[in-house]
């Protein structure tokens, strides 16, 4: 089993990461993490106006430039209104659905944590006790009982699920949020080991907010036209297991999601990182995937329709969005070696930039048709 030399680094790092509480549009905890986290190995970025963060590594000649994107939010809810409620006269609060979560799992009550103005270290206990689907299956409205003494909560106060920030058993990572914490955690690490390897390449890491209501971060950054328009952009993902896709046989390079398929020329880095990293393995086969994730739509699509050229990888998920067996809420998990391989994977797709036309030229020739076979066509044609 490959097991990279950095491994409890990496897992250090998303430990730190995904025990921060996150949703739609309270990105802000986890957008000062991961500025902190720049600002230590001395990565370069800046925030656009719409809190998207935006670095940028770049050694060397010029080259193409790959990006790395990732989001910052997950579904959970914020607080609507303080009252009494004729649906449920136990819940004295109610508050607003962020995020694909499906109607079953508001119908037994559930323990949440609720955040006084959205202060992390003032997490007040929580019950939803139900919920009514207003509109379209997102556009959906809880109802808490809260017995603290709320009286300093107010509407626009977010909550998050309670359930474990983050359990390694068994070979699993288990946590309230992977998807997509993991991501943003893989594109940080690829690009700390630039700098700390002075990789002659050009790379950024896109860590952008509110795509679970919407893609809207990842839109404000392609229509401000902040990353070069030849830039290839890879949308980081941990998404839904399906057949073909599946835990422990690697991270998934994702030919398309449920709206787009992806392109061939990005795509291609990936796959070449893959073939490099087995060639130089001494612990047994680095396994990686290729399959047509088609449970959701990603940041690569609103690349595509943006004039983008763009792929993904994926990190094959369980509990997708915390949706878990029976309609309960579970924390969801990945497979820790997927994870770990997903990090190399990228590490090695973003020094292959620079040697990007060489390694096309080479690909090209071996598929090109051999002259006999051509000839004969010729010689077999009809007078």
């Amino acid at each position: 089993m490959y097991i990279p030399p950095d491994a409890q680094f990496y897992l250090d790092t998303l430990r730190e990461i995904v025990s921060i509480p996150t949703t739609s549009y309270h990105e802000q905890a986890i957008g000062r993490a991961i500025r902190a986290f720049l600002d230590r190995y001395a990565i370069p970025y800046e925030v656009d106006p719409y809190g998207n963060i935006i670095a940028h590594y770049q050694k060397g000649a010029p080259c193409r430039p790959l990006a790395l994107m990732a989001h910052t939010d997950h579904p959970a809810f914020e607080l609507e209104a303080a009252g009494s409620f004729a649906e449920y006269p136990q819940a004295n609060w109610s508050g607003r659905l962020l995020g694909g979560v499906m109607p079953d799992y508001f119908k037994e009550p559930f323990e949440v944590r609720v955040f006084v103005s959205n202060d992390l270290s003032r997490p007040i206990p929580a019950t939803v006790v139900g919920g009514v689907r207003l509109g379209s299956p997102r556009d959906f409205r809880l109802f808490l009982k809260i017995e603290e003494d709320s009286q300093e909560l107010q509407p626009g106060n977010f909550g998050i699920w309670d359930l474990p920030d983050f359990e390694l058993r068994d070979g699993f990572i288990h946590a309230r949020v992977l998807d997509d914490l993991v991501g943003c955690v893989a594109a940080m690490l690829t690009l700390w080991k630039l700098v700390r390897d002075g990789a002659e390449t050009n790379v950024y890491g896109v860590f952008t907010r509110a795509e679970e209501v919407g893609l809207v971060g990842a839109e404000m950054v392609f229509q401000q036209k902040l990353l070069p328009e030849d830039t290839f952009v890879v949308s980081l993902e941990a998404s839904r297991t399906l057949p073909g896709a599946l835990q422990g046989e690697g991270p998934v390079v994702r030919v398309g999601d449920r709206a787009f398929t992806f392109s061939e020329q990005a795509e291609f880095v990936l796959k070449q990182a893959g073939k490099n990293l087995q060639q130089r393995s001494e612990d047994g086969p680095v396994k990686v995937q290729r399959q047509l994730m088609s449970g959701g739509r990603c940041e690569a699509s609103t690349a595509i329709l943006m004039g983008y050229t763009a792929t993904g990888l994926a990190f094959p998920l369980d509990n997708y969005h915390n949706m878990g067996k029976n309609n309960r809420l579970e924390a969801e998990n990945i497979h820790q070696d997927d994870f770990l391989t997903g990090v190399e994977l990228l590490q090695e797709a973003a020094t292959l930039m620079p040697k990007l036309e060489e390694l096309y030229a080479a690909q090209w020739a071996s598929e090109a048709t051999a002259q006999p076979l051509i000839d004969r066509l010729i010689e077999t044609r009809e007078a």
